[in-house]
């Protein structure tokens, strides 16, 4: 063999040679990607647990609320223009942090709206706190009240226990205490002793809490004392037969309130092509009870068999504290076993200004 077959032997292939050269390479390019991938993997990791940490999110919480913001916020609540500049001024006045995570926190956002509502009040801006409410009811509407009540010992003390013993009779039972053995409630005069139910029998109340959600809750009487002012007081168990129930559209407010009432006369009036629908009241005044109100309508307590389907107009204490009237249908009638009959009632024509009055009421903006 020659010397130069030798060498050639030695040496390997040219062919060989870049096959070895091109392995290396793809070995050091795919390192080098696995390493770059890690490293993306690497940061990724810590930007993800950054942008969940509490102290981010608490940042962002804390930050200003950006124009962003609140137009997020109107695109899902489907505010309208009046209601979104509302709420631009809301933000921009009270200096609110981030609004979209404010409006998760009832009582706050709450707060921020009745301070805005004191400014409209003192101008006597009756659009601006008709839109204000218009607000109110969207925001607390789609970031309802997540923290669920399941157990009868988280009640908070002044919540109102109503209690019905059959229909048409309804009773308000105010909770003075709630303790380790179970809820002290204060019963009204008007519950007579034969109406109240025996000590051990299984009894339902229905309560509401701050924000307006209503519950259901199945417990049992304990006994019966008698509290500090002279008052009879119901002791119930702890229960945790608790259960959410459907919120009513426009929220409520117990009255029971003396008021008037009127037949009412509807004529229809022509002004050029227009035309517009006029309800006269009958001279002729009825005493009844005002029993609750909302912004939709109300429930009255006549002695009167009065039928359903009749137009009414009513004078009465609306908003609990001034004179106010309203033109309404009834309905529904309810009669109940002591013959007395319950109207219920949808407003047909009421002022702004009156329904901004039972919406303070309602929302508690004017204590």
């Amino acid at each position: 063999m020659s010397n130069a077959s030798l060498l050639l032997l030695q040496s390997g292939s040219p062919l060989q040679a870049r096959l070895e050269v091109n392995v290396f390479a793809v070995i050091i390019i795919a390192l080098s990607i696995i390493f770059v991938l890690a490293v993306i993997y690497i940061i990724s990791r810590v930007i993800t647990n950054y942008l969940h940490s509490p102290a981010y999110i608490e940042k962002k919480k804390n930050r200003p609320t950006s124009q962003k913001d609140i137009t997020e916020l109107s695109t899902t609540c489907g505010l309208v223009k009046e209601e979104r500049d509302i709420l631009s001024q809301i933000c921009s006045v009270h200096k609110t942090p981030n609004i979209i995570y404010l409006v998760h926190d009832y009582y706050a956002l709450n707060e921020v709206l009745k301070e805005c509502f004191k400014t409209f009040d003192a101008t006597s801006n009756e659009s601006g706190k008709s839109h204000l409410f218009g607000l109110r009811k969207k925001l607390f509407k789609v970031f309802k009240q997540k923290d669920v009540i399941k157990h009868s010992k988280f009640i908070s003390v002044n919540t109102i226990f109503t209690f019905t013993i059959e229909k048409g009779f309804h009773y308000k039972l105010k909770l003075v205490e709630n303790n380790t053995d179970g809820l002290i409630l204060s019963v009204p005069p008007l519950l007579k002793n034969a109406d109240l139910p025996k000590p051990l029998e299984k009894i339902n109340f229905i309560f509401e809490l701050e924000d307006g959600t209503p519950y259901n809750i199945e417990t049992r009487v304990v006994r019966y004392q008698q509290g500090k002012e002279n008052d009879t007081q119901m002791i119930i168990v702890h229960s945790d037969k608790v259960a959410t129930l459907q919120k009513r559209e426009q929220e409520r407010v117990e009255l029971n309130l003396p008021c008037q009432f009127h037949s009412v006369k509807v004529a229809t009036e022509v002004t050029g092509k227009k035309e517009s629908i006029q309800y006269i009241p009958s001279e002729k005044t009825y005493e009844g009870t005002l029993e609750d109100i909302s912004t939709g309508g109300c429930r009255l307590v006549s002695t009167l068999p009065i039928k359903a389907d009749q137009y009414i107009y009513i004078e009465g204490p609306f908003n609990a504290k001034q004179t106010d009237v309203a033109v309404g249908t009834i309905v529904r009638t309810t009669k109940r076993s002591d013959g007395i009959f319950i109207l219920h009632i949808r407003f047909l024509k009421i002022d702004t200004k009156v329904v901004n009055r039972i919406n303070a009421m309602v929302s508690k903006y004017d204590e």
